[in-house]
């Protein structure tokens, strides 16, 4: 692995701003909470990751009520109840 591959500060592919309660399909390494969100739902990541490692299925205890900041989670989807996040692009 080198080490542009751990380098995750900034959204070099682009990003998606979620401010619905649609599911929002989007491979995501991470999240960025903008305003209090309440996640019903994040789908475990389907695209490959630079750690090429396997995903370990955490994702369902990031549904709950979340303050802002960022998340390292990663994901291939996710759903509001409230809030607004933004998605950083696998």
């Amino acid at each position: 692995t080198s080490s542009t591959d751990m380098n995750r500060e900034h959204s070099s592919k682009g990003y998606k701003v979620v401010a619905n309660t649609s599911a929002t399909p989007f491979d995501f390494y991470g999240f960025s909470v903008i305003s209090e969100a309440v996640i019903s739902a994040i789908v475990a990541p389907t695209a490959g990751n630079p750690e090429r490692s396997a995903y370990d299925g955490d994702e369902a205890g990031a549904a709950q009520t979340l303050p802002v900041g960022y998340y390292p989670i990663r994901g291939s989807s996710i759903t509001l109840t409230s809030g607004k996040v933004i998605l950083w692009k696998e």
